[in-house]
């Protein structure tokens, strides 16, 4: 732990970005490697909400997320994490990245709590040739379509997932996602699979931000 935060000694203070109510500081341009969350276990700040200190973005955003901070919201045109409910939002800015991972985060607390539709449940018709379903568990999403009388799936783990970044209700990242992860396992192209995947993105959306 002291060798942790002696690691802080080390860097630049202007590379730290700051977490705060009224003077927080997020410095655009860094470039990070990995998925969201590696992304944020890279990028330090100084909390001085939550009273963490020097530390990581990915660990304010899980402590937030720990204690019910559940509802992404816009705040002087930035994307800011709060109680649903509440004016208040101990994040009011999140980094590049933020939004995506809580997302994420809130993605696969919903499939531990089996907010998702049962693999049970008939998939969605939507065309006579073209139905789906999505179920969300064991924080997997787990994809079936049926085209032109075969049947298709494909899986991805939440973590995973391409949520928007800058959006709170944005489908399009994760239609597109879900639409060439279904072409590679060996869907033909059609306007109805671009509509099945637009829906079923809709849908994770839904359970996502369906969280409190």
């Amino acid at each position: 732990m002291i060798d942790k935060q002696l690691s802080f000694l080390s860097t630049e203070p202007s590379a730290f970005d700051v977490n705060a109510v009224d003077h927080g500081v997020i410095h655009d341009g860094h470039s990070y490697k990995g998925s969201a969350a590696q992304c944020l276990a890279q990028r330090h700040v100084d909390d001085c909400v939550f009273g963490l200190g020097f530390t990581n973005w990915k660990v304010v955003i899980d402590h937030a997320l720990s204690s019910n901070h559940y509802e992404l919201c816009e705040v002087d045109g930035r994307l800011g994490l709060r109680k649903h409910g509440f004016r208040y939002a101990p994040i009011p800015t999140l980094p590049s990245g933020g939004a995506a991972y809580v997302q994420q985060r809130l993605l696969a607390i919903a499939s531990e709590r089996k907010a998702s539709p049962g693999r049970h449940e008939k998939m969605v018709v939507l065309t006579p040739d073209f139905a789906h379903k999505v179920v969300v568990e064991a924080s997997a999403c787990d994809l079936t379509i049926k085209q032109n009388g075969s049947v298709i799936r494909a899986c991805i783990l939440v973590d995973h997932v391409s949520f928007s970044d800058t959006s709170i209700s944005d489908p399009e990242p994760v239609s597109i996602q879900l639409e060439q992860m279904l072409l590679d396992a060996g869907a033909s192209t059609s306007d109805s699979l671009r509509s099945g995947c637009k829906a079923m993105a809709n849908q994770i959306l839904r359970m996502a931000h369906g969280v409190r």
